[in-house]
């Protein structure tokens, strides 16, 4: 069995799409309040980029941290799939508009996929 088709067998028994849509969701929107700021130092980092900014960096990393779960545990898949959608929607209001509706759009379309996936024969 090549490396390849090992892949291909742990990826269709889990939902990988809905946890890679996730990932992606978190990087967006951890990418955004971050984007240049690195540079400066913790406490300069969250003084610059405000209250809104600090719950970017948080709902990202925890959209990160449920697409990570999902690959890992995906009998969980429910739970992590309705905090996705959760967390896609809270992105709305309080990080930049839902990283500019992508990162929201990314994290809800990536719950659901999540949450509706069944494992195979």
């Amino acid at each position: 069995m090549t490396r390849r088709e090992r892949f291909r067998a742990w990826r269709r028994t889990r939902p990988f799409t809905g946890g890679l849509l996730l990932l992606l969701a978190g990087l967006e929107l951890l990418l955004i309040p971050l984007g240049g700021d690195l540079g400066h130092g913790a406490i300069k980092l969250v003084i610059y980029i405000g209250i809104g900014g600090v719950f970017g960096v948080l709902i990202g990393l925890l959209l990160i941290a449920a697409g990570i779960m999902i690959w890992v545990n995906p009998l969980h898949r429910v739970f992590y799939g309705i905090a996705g959608i959760v967390l896609g929607i809270v992105s709305f209001p309080t990080s930049n508009l839902g990283g500019f509706f992508i990162g929201m759009l990314l994290a809800m379309v990536g719950g659901a996929i999540a949450f509706a996936w069944e494992p195979g024969e």
